[in-house]
């Protein structure tokens, strides 16, 4: 039997419904296929599809499982009864059965049925399935019902909103205080931020965990770091000191410099600066170990007594530190956890009262929810809703998803869950391919789960352990180097693997290579940069400038020669190419910018951090300063940013330099707006987006600073940063859209809550693209390319993520929740120095196991390159110890046969050639899985003009039926916002009358006053003082005037929206407005709109036309609504505080006209 024989079997094994079945699946090797056929087997064999539950590590792994899935089942809708049966054996094998005309139909029906069933086919992350129980039993789960699921920017705004309580809490808390007051000597406020929120679980009895902490690390807990060092000084024989000074003094360069540190302890001031001086005698500087040797012989020929009396002191003092740091770990750990425990406790007193659930609560809750004697009801319910389970790369399982997994699984073969129906479960994964213990994967828990689970399986049912070696992804000379890299046990620890890593090859006779470029060298000294180059650019010659500009010349080389893919024999395209790092670091933004400054392709990197993104950043440089004109620092990046494009030396230095002393930029620019075009149009502009802050929410003020002007500000951040921006953009705007539907639409409280809670978006990589992918291996996991590079393959493991936090070894029977703090290597105790090296060895692990998952991306062809480090002297000799991923591919080339080198160095001023080992072409050329991918081209012309304009329905809104004053204030079917610089004051004294006498009515007569000082300087900061003071008494006259008694009475409601179309109305006569204030009684409804005209009319047939006909519209439509009562129609006009009633005829005229006019 051949390997592909053999693979092919054993797929259709793992595929069988009637198997519960673990696969060990080497990468390339088939394992999504096996997830759809299983799939389409169970659905073949009569399982209902809502009785499946496939969970998948991502939504983009659930989504094209589901896209495989449905194109399975749609071809059979509509294959031929030859083509199905064809397909159907080809799935099953040689189990396969012949089939009936019933059989066929039912296959046939499948893609109707998987389309149809309520909920869809369960293909889904843990998180969504539990999300989906919780919304099912949400009070059995003691989960809010209609809870909100916190996202990860959500989730980190709320943890830093709970810290700054916290801190505020600890003025008051004098054992808070001391907590932070311990950690914040060795931490700055960022650092400690940062490890608070990353303790993310904390014992849930902290003085049982501390009692066995002290045990474990040996200290007492009633001590202190001051009394332990009393204790130790007060037992020390100051004589027998003396003594030993003096004889290390008698005689000999090494005890006479021991002698001299030791003096110190004689004219010490304290306890602290005595202990100082015996460690500066006894210890090394790092206090790792005792000085080697201090009394010589001459000092035992002096005073024989002096040798043996200070070796055994420096041990004492040795000694005495490791029980300091002990003692320190042991204060820092309960500080840290007490602060952290409060920090959740908080958070989650958070969550509950927005109703919000975080991603770790989804998996929590469903894990109590199972758990609890008394929703046995709910697993039951649950028993009969799932009859198969199959798990996506459960070697990135976390312990809390396989116990939800496994609370799933107990009943189904004993007791109340067992049934005669056909049932299974399903796992794939590879040890080799665990990558994500930051996010709570245990790879040995995948070992253990199919041992553990593996033995129960067989007891009751037929169970089957599947390997998949045979990559049906890779070339032979890539997989050769994978297996030689691997070769070595030290290399392959880690892996899982019982013996040799071994990939079996499937595209044999396929071209490929595995080319390894010498690490790129360091210049002996690197040129300087200008002095106006950005300050994060790589200078010229710099190792990471040189690598990135040789990657982007080597892919634009192949794409301007239509070099051929030789495996499909066309020219290679952008998209055949990904370049993967390890880590968004130089290297990572240096090769997009230079790819795109070679004019090739690039989708632009996998995942964003929102706050960098230069559009981002000048969007929120703009809202800062619509906040506070002052800000001249966020104008000045306005103005220099793509929306108005200022030059340093033409534009910025004469407005700030040439300005008064004391004048801001904002009052440069508009006082001299009129010398220069740009000038004038950039101050209109930002004064007409002020003045929309004032009055809009984020998400307005954000889309016309995008979409308004000519050209329009989206278009004029893609013309200099490129559409590449795009997605970062429209993150903001649906950050904008989240903030909003969530709290006041306010600016100034989206800024804050922004800046706090801004993290990194994900970008999808399709696996077919037009671009040049640029991500990280962890990012490119189930992804593939004909051609990778890995660019920074000389980087090793950052020793800077080991710490400083540490779970405690399990041999010390701590609780696996509690979090020991050891700031550093040089201040473990023994039990955090086990922690730390277990730590760093399964941080090694990952590392190596990175690798094959980084190496394993590529189909065709797989370059390996990197950067010359700071120590020349050897590449491999690197300080952890570990070989970094360029020295296990030297080490590689090493034990294979045909490898090349060249016959010139590859680098100018290098000494190294670059190695490759390939293999031609001899192979029939293979055919494309899909359609050939189009060329890269711009966005259609069409997409930036402006849509023709429809034949808008009658629908008649305050802005269609009213005077220009209120045009501007509703802010409907305008072309512009408001501009203070056009000269409309009068509208936005309206605008802002009307909001204090929406606001005001509700606050309490005493407080008014005060109220309507502080809304007029936030609605009107460049209003002068005494005219706000005319403004606020206008209101203060209105509010205190007995008259308008019922239009302010309680009850009455402020800017009611009202909607609909009257009776007798035509079909295109709709209405859309707002009502200033609507107060309704038993008898009568009266509804009155505010008027700020100066002077105002004196009598209702002189007021506007289109006033009246606002009022009509609004009684017809309440005559519907409150039949049976009187409609009240009346105008405030504010200026002389005086309600005008409308004449009932007036109005029916009114809206008869109206009407007429539909």
């Amino acid at each position: 039997m051949t390997p592909l024989e053999e693979t092919t079997n054993n797929q259709r094994t793992a595929a069988d419904p009637a198997r519960s079945v673990f696969v060990m699946a080497n990468a390339g090797s088939g394992k999504t296929r096996v997830l759809t056929n299983r799939v389409a087997r169970l659905l073949l064999a009569g399982s209902p599809p809502e009785k499946i539950l496939c969970i998948t590590f991502t939504k983009a792994a659930a989504a094209e499982m589901a896209e495989r899935l449905f194109e399975v089942l749609g071809a059979w809708a509509l294959a031929s009864d030859e083509e199905l049966v064809e397909a159907l054996k080809e799935l099953e094998g040689k189990e396969a059965t012949e089939k009936s005309a019933d059989d066929l139909a039912h296959a046939r029906r499948l893609f109707a049925r998987a389309l149809e069933t309520p909920g869809g086919l369960k293909i889904q992350t843990i998180h969504s399935f539990c999300e989906s129980v919780l919304r099912r039993f949400p009070i059995e789960a003691g989960a809010p019902p209609g809870f909100v699921v916190a996202e990860d920017a959500q989730a980190m705004a709320l943890l830093n909103d709970a810290l700054d309580w916290l801190a505020a809490k600890a003025r008051e808390d004098a054992a808070l205080a001391a907590d932070f007051d311990l950690l914040s000597l060795k931490r700055n406020e960022q650092d400690l931020r940062a490890l608070l929120i990353s303790a993310s679980k904390t014992p849930d009895d902290l003085e049982e965990a501390a009692a066995m902490l002290a045990k474990a690390l040996a200290v007492n807990p009633n001590e202190t770091p001051g009394t332990i060092k009393r204790k130790f000084l007060g037992e020390i024989s100051v004589d027998d000191l003396r003594r030993a000074h003096d004889g290390l003094a008698a005689e000999g360069k090494q005890p006479q410099a021991a002698a001299k540190r030791l003096s110190a302890f004689f004219t010490a001031a304290n306890d602290e600066e005595r202990w100082d001086a015996l460690v500066k005698t006894f210890l090394v500087a790092d206090q790792s170990k005792t000085v080697d040797r201090i009394a010589s012989k001459a000092t035992d020929k002096h005073d024989p007594w002096v040798g043996p009396y200070v070796n055994t002191l420096k041990e004492l003092v040795f000694d005495e530190v490791q029980a300091l740091r002990a003692q320190a770990i042991y204060e820092d750990t309960l500080a840290l956890n007490r602060l952290a425990g409060a920090l959740r406790a908080r958070y989650a007193e958070t969550k509950a009262a927005r109703a919000m659930l975080d991603f770790d609560d989804l998996i929590a809750r469903a894990d109590s929810l199972f758990r609890r004697v008394e929703a046995q009801w709910i697993m039951y319910k649950l028993d009969y809703g799932i009859d198969h389970i199959l798990i996506d790369e459960a070697q990135d399982t976390s312990p809390g998803q396989w116990a939800v997994v496994e609370n799933l699984f107990t009943d189904y073969f004993s007791g109340a869950g067992a049934r005669d129906d056909l049932r299974s479960f399903f796992a794939v994964g590879d040890m080799k391919q665990s990558i994500y213990s930051f996010q709570g994967a245990d790879v040995s828990l995948f070992k253990e789960k199919e041992h553990d689970l593996g033995e129960r399986l067989a007891k009751v049912t037929a169970y089957a352990n599947i390997p998949l070696t045979l990559s049906f992804r890779t070339t032979e000379p890539v997989l050769s180097f994978v297996d030689a890299a691997f070769a070595d046990r030290d290399a392959a620890e880690g892996l899982g693997e019982e013996g040799d890593l071994l990939h079996g090859v499937c595209r044999e006779g396929v071209a490929g290579l595995v080319e390894l470029w010498p690490l790129t060298p360091r210049p002996d000294k690197l040129a300087v940069n200008p002095w106006d180059a950005p300050v994060d650019a790589p200078e010229a010659d710099h190792p990471v400038r040189v690598l990135c500009d040789r990657v982007a010349a080597t892919v634009k080389g192949w794409l301007d020669r239509k070099e051929h893919l030789e495996s499909r024999e066309r020219p290679i395209r952008p998209g055949d190419v990904m370049i993967l790092v390890q880590s968004r670091g130089a290297l990572f933004r240096d090769v997009i910018q230079r790819l795109s400054a070679a004019g090739v392709p690039v989708a632009g990197p996998d995942r964003l951090k929102l706050a960098e993104d230069p559009a981002v950043e000048d969007l929120l440089s703009y809202a800062r300063f619509a906040l506070s004109q002052d800000d001249d620092l966020s104008l000045a990046e306005i103005l220099k940013s793509p929306l108005f494009g200022f030059d340093d030396d033409a534009d910025l230095f004469p407005l700030g330099f040439e300005r008064g002393k004391n004048q801001s930029l904002w009052s440069s620019l508009r006082e001299r707006a009129g010398e220069r075009n740009h000038w004038k149009k950039a101050a209109d502009e930002i004064a007409e987006a002020r003045a929309l802050a004032r009055a809009q929410g984020p998400y307005a003020f954000f889309s016309h600073i995008l979409e308004t002007g000519s050209p329009s500000g989206r278009k004029r951040f893609f013309a200099r940063l490129g559409e590449a921006s795009s997605d970062a953009i429209a993150e903001l705007l649906r950050q904008t859209l989240d903030f909003e539907n969530g709290a006041p639409r306010s600016l100034r409280e989206f800024v804050a809550w922004f800046e706090a809670a801004s993290g990194d978006i994900k970008r999808e990589m399709e696996r077919e693209n037009t671009s040049v992918r640029v991500m990280t291996v962890h990012g490119a996991k189930g992804l593939e390319a004909d051609i990778v590079f890995l660019l920074d393959a000389h980087r090793d493991v950052d020793l800077k993520t080991i710490g400083p936090l540490l779970p405690p070894p399990r041999e010390a029977g701590l609780p696996e929740n509690l979090s020991l703090l050891a700031w550093s290597k040089a201040g473990d105790a023994m039990l955090t120095e086990t922690a730390r090296a277990e730590k760093t060895r399964l941080a090694f692990e990952e590392y190596r196991r990175l690798f094959y998952v980084a190496a394993t991306r590529a189909r065709d062809r797989l370059y390996i390159c990197g950067v010359e480090q700071g120590n020349k002297s050897d590449p491999q000799a690197k300080a952890t110890g570990v070989k970094s991923w360029h020295s296990l591919a030297i080490d590689a080339f090493g034990r294979l046969g045909g490898v090349e080198a060249g016959e010139e160095p590859f680098w100018n001023g290098g000494t190294e050639p670059a190695l490759r080992l390939s293999c031609p072409q001899t192979a029939p050329v293979e055919k494309e899985d899909h359609a050939a991918a189009p060329a890269a081209a711009g966005a259609p012309p069409w997409l930036y003009k402006e849509a023709p304009k429809e034949a808008p329905p009658l629908r008649f809104a305050p802005s269609k039926l009213e005077g220009e004053e209120e045009n501007e204030w509703r802010g409907e079917a305008q072309g512009a916002a408001y501009s203070p610089v056009a000269g409309g004051d009068r509208y936005f004294r309206g605008r802002t009358l009307h909001r204090l006498l929406e606001l005001l009515p509700d606050v309490a007569p005493a407080a008014r006053e005060a109220a309507a000082d502080r809304l007029l300087e936030r609605l009107a900061p460049e209003i002068a003082e005494d005219e706000r003071a005319r403004w606020r008494e206008e209101v203060m006259r209105v509010l205190s005037d007995p008259q308008f008694a019922d239009v302010f009475a309680p009850g009455s409601m402020a800017e009611t929206p009202i909607a609909g179309r009257p009776s007798g109305a035509p079909e295109s006569f709709m209405l859309n407005g707002q009502i200033d204030r609507l107060a309704v009684s038993d008898a009568r409804v009266l509804v009155v709109d505010y008027k700020t005209n100066r002077p105002p009319p004196a009598r209702a047939e002189d007021a506007d036309p289109a006033y009246i006909a606002q009022l009509a519209a609004y009684r017809a439509l309440l005559q519907e609504i409150y039949p049976g009562r009187e409609i009240v129609c009346a105008l405030l006009w504010t200026y002389d505080a005086r309600l005008m009633d409308i004449p009932a005829e007036m109005l029916d005229h009114a809206f008869a006209r109206l009407k007429l006019a539909g």
